[in-house]
């Protein structure tokens, strides 16, 4: 699989001066997008002023990284709007994107001292920062919050599994379609069913995280607009025209 270079370049978000949080835990947190987030929802609207003294505000660039593979893992950060992408890049250079994160994911709680990982916004993304030791804090004071937590691993253990029979086990095609059902349920997740489904990802970025080319994955559009199943309004929308196919594409069994 021949892709183009891609590289990590140095975070330089710390250079700007971070967003100041609203005044009151009400204002930042309440009206939080990720607030039903896993790691948000175990702490009790009025438990609230711990997680909103606990946290600072992000605003990432399009390609900005927030994390560097190897870093000291400081921080956690949850995700309240945007879109990002987390990384690793081979010894040769070429680069596997390990998952897309939306509003109410986090990242950066890791079982050891460093980051495994690159973690660059895709789109403008705002987040979330908590200091780790802090968070590890706010579990113990808030158990449902670890517990939700926990459950937040779970799934993301699930979904590293899932990737891994995709790209193991399906055509191209089924991965496209795939990439497109995992779209449309983050986006219900989100509380965002409009159509067309958002893809703000370049064909680049799918390539990388499908293993497949980018030609690849140009032609896996084409077929699936051909067979009527999706429309592309534009490079980064898809609607949907018939979602029962759409699964059957993906592999899904329809009983």
């Amino acid at each position: 699989m021949e892709h183009p270079e891609t590289s990590v370049q140095e975070p330089n978000w710390r250079e700007r001066v971070m967003s100041a949080l609203p005044a009151t835990a009400e204002v930042a947190c309440m009206q939080c997008p990720a607030r039903t987030s896993d790691l948000c929802r175990g702490v009790k609207n009025s438990d609230l002023e711990d997680l909103f003294s606990s946290s600072s505000r992000i605003m990432l660039r399009p390609e900005e990284t927030l994390i560097i593979e190897g870093d000291e893992a400081q921080t956690v950060y949850n995700v309240i709007s945007g879109t990002m992408r987390l990384t690793r890049m081979s010894s040769d250079g070429r680069r596997q994107i390990l998952t897309f994160l939306f509003t109410g994911n986090f990242v950066g709680l890791t079982p050891d001292a460093s980051y495994h990982f690159n973690a660059e916004a895709v789109s403008e993304v705002e987040l979330c920062a908590f200091d780790r030791k802090r968070l590890e804090t706010l579990f113990r004071l808030h158990p449902e919050m670890q517990k939700n937590f926990h459950h937040m691993t779970a799934k993301m253990i699930d979904a590293a599994h899932d990737l891994v029979f995709t790209l193991g086990r399906k055509t191209a095609i089924e991965r496209l379609a795939t990439f497109l059902l995992f779209l449309r349920d983050a986006e219900n997740v989100r509380g965002d069913s409009a159509s067309p489904l958002s893809v703000p990802m370049t064909r680049l970025d799918i390539a990388d995280f499908l293993g497949l080319t980018i030609e690849t994955v140009s032609r896996g559009f084409s077929k699936l607009k051909a067979d009527g199943i999706i429309k592309l309004p534009n490079a980064h929308s898809v609607e949907i025209a018939r979602l029962d196919r759409l699964r059957a594409a993906a592999g899904q069994d329809q009983g």
